[in-house]
């Protein structure tokens, strides 16, 4: 169940970016900018979370599946997230771009298949946005 849903437009943006609110200006180039950097930014916020629940250390994360619906850039928010949370560069990233919703439940699948293959397995997941 879906209990909260983010979103980074902010009023600031809006006012900064007035063509995201106007109809059919062309706003893609603006989009993907602030998508580039606020969904790795998301993503650590909820990374964070989700470690701090867990309780263990970081250092035992093996692998990160990432999967969003917007912000395609290289290196990509996979890579980012991982410097972000001071990740091990040792963990097997797995990025997913443009999916949209069925990627969330392929990402799930990637993970478990992955934990399948070896116990000693620890995956954070994210998607999509």
């Amino acid at each position: 169940m879906i209990n909260k849903r983010y979103s980074y437009l902010t009023e600031k943006i809006l006012k900064k970016n007035l063509n995201i609110c106007e109809y059919k200006a062309s706003s893609f180039d603006v989009r993907q900018e602030i998508a580039v950097v606020e969904v790795q930014n998301l993503g650590k916020e909820a990374a964070q979370k989700a470690i701090n629940e867990w309780g263990q250390p970081k250092s035992k994360i093996t692998h990160l599946v990432f999967c969003t619906s917007s912000g395609v850039d290289m290196p990509g928010a996979d890579y980012r997230l991982t410097e972000l949370l001071g990740l091990s560069p040792s963990v097997k990233r797995f990025m997913m771009y443009q999916q949209g919703c069925s990627g969330g439940g392929t990402a799930l699948r990637l993970a478990k298949d992955w934990l399948k293959i070896t116990r000693k397995l620890v995956s954070l997941l994210f998607g999509p946005s």
